[in-house]
């Protein structure tokens, strides 16, 4: 290659670099569809996080806002009066436009690490938000254009994991049965160490190529596993039938078959998480609508003649899709995923006010 070709194309790339745009978890918006438009959208979703603070939260929101530049965990830390639960109420009607952003102006990324992560804050942030609302998640197993992981199958198995841990040590035609103090001890450890070790399947055995490093199993281990008593959980595992009498088999349960004990799970994985592809046709064709709580969202997808990487889809009739093609690498902000909610359940079930607020400012 000449001097000059060199050049050209050193510059070529610095221009890209340049006009490469980054919002919430996409490093760079020329993945999807309508970059500017996304972007512009998530600017929209900013304004209204921080007018949402200043109108809603006490304390002096307006103020803290500016100092912390929007960041929730600063202004959690250094302005306690505003309220942990108004802020996270603000930032899960953010998180809710950020879903309808993606899937606006880059609708050929709904199967993306970034979007699952999106969906994630959702999780995290709101109120009981029912999972089976969540436009294209978790995307199916098939899906040719989505993430190396499929983190919203991994995260819907682990919030059914923890359900099913509740529901089992609640079960009160399982406890009528027991007769002494001690046995009841016992199965509620029982249910807590099968829960316990259905998160780390669920973590292993969905994305064995993945560093659990990136599917927050570090955050898993300090905020719920390594706080009940885990290296003691071998000896539960072998006397009660998690999968079975537990229920933790069932698929609304999180289907777990598999449960490792301490110093038994399989090798870990090396890879990183990064997007497969790109979709060529709307999922859910130009306009539809989905709802999250009682609020329906109508979404029109745009620029639909943008097409960004190899990989071809048809949606059918039924907004289900068939897929066909090569699917390329493309590059993805999702170095790291994690489910808080679940570490700290249930910290939502007494927030009836977070509720009413989410629900106005809708």
């Amino acid at each position: 290659m000449s001097l000059t070709s060199k050049l050209v194309l050193s510059l070529l790339v610095s221009a890209g670099s340049l006009a490469a745009d980054s919002v919430g978890y996409f490093d760079d918006t020329s993945i999807c569809a309508d970059s500017k438009g996304l972007s512009k959208c998530y600017d929209k979703a900013d304004t209204s996080l921080s007018s949402c603070i200043n109108n809603n939260c006490a304390g002096g929101g307006a103020d803290c806002y500016k100092s912390c530049n929007g960041d929730t965990t600063c202004m959690q830390s250094q302005c306690p009066n505003l309220g942990t639960d108004c802020m996270n109420a603000c930032s899960c009607v953010q998180a809710v436009n950020q879903i309808d952003c993606i899937a606006s102006s880059c609708w050929n990324q709904v199967y993306s690490c970034e979007y699952q992560r999106t969906i994630e804050d959702v999780l995290n942030l709101c109120a009981l938000p029912d999972m089976d609302q969540f436009p294209f998640w978790p995307p199916p197993d098939d899906a040719a254009s989505g993430c190396s992981c499929n983190i919203g199958k991994m995260d819907k198995k682990e919030l059914l994991i923890v359900d099913q841990m509740t529901t089992c040590t609640n079960n009160m035609t399982n406890l009528d049965q027991m007769s002494s103090v001690d046995a009841v001890n016992d199965y509620g450890q029982a249910c807590i160490c099968c829960a316990e070790s259905a998160i780390l399947s669920t973590i292993w055995d969905t994305c064995p190529n993945t560093k659990p490093s990136l599917l927050d199993v570090d955050g898993w281990y300090n905020g719920f596993i390594g706080q009940n008593d885990w290296p003691t959980c071998g000896d539960y595992l072998d006397a009660y039938d998690c999968a079975g009498d537990l229920g933790f088999g069932a698929k609304d349960a999180g289907g777990t078959t598999t449960f490792y004990k301490l110093g038994g799970l399989p090798k870990n994985g090396t890879g990183t998480l990064y997007n497969t592809g790109s979709l060529t046709t709307p999922v859910s064709g130009a306009t539809f609508t989905w709802t999250f709580g009682t609020i329906p969202h109508v979404v029109t997808a745009v620029s639909t003649d943008h097409v960004v990487a190899a990989a071809t889809a048809t949606a059918t009739s039924t907004g289900t899709q068939s897929q066909t093609g090569t699917s390329t690498q493309t590059g993805a902000a999702s170095t790291q995923t994690g489910m808080a909610i679940a570490k700290d359940v249930p910290i939502w079930t007494t927030l009836a006010s977070v509720v009413l607020l989410v629900s106005a400012l809708f």
